[in-house]
């Protein structure tokens, strides 16, 4: 059976790596670019069409 996990404690590794991107985005602001809208349109047309539901038990292929 599989469930989804409740989290109750922050994930060390997740918590470095975060860290580590504020210290490069304050390093070097530089290298901080803005997504362009024709990106953001064409992702948007890649999952238009995807149903997802995150509550929906998962089916017995998929387990």
């Amino acid at each position: 059976m599989i469930s989804r996990a409740n989290q109750t404690e922050s994930d060390p590794i997740l918590g470095q790596f975060l860290n580590f991107l504020a210290q490069d985005i304050e390093k070097n602001p530089q290298h901080l670019q803005a997504i362009s809208s024709d990106l953001v349109t064409h992702v948007l047309s890649l999952v238009a069409d995807v149903d997802l539901d995150l509550d929906a038990p998962l089916s017995d292929e998929d387990e």
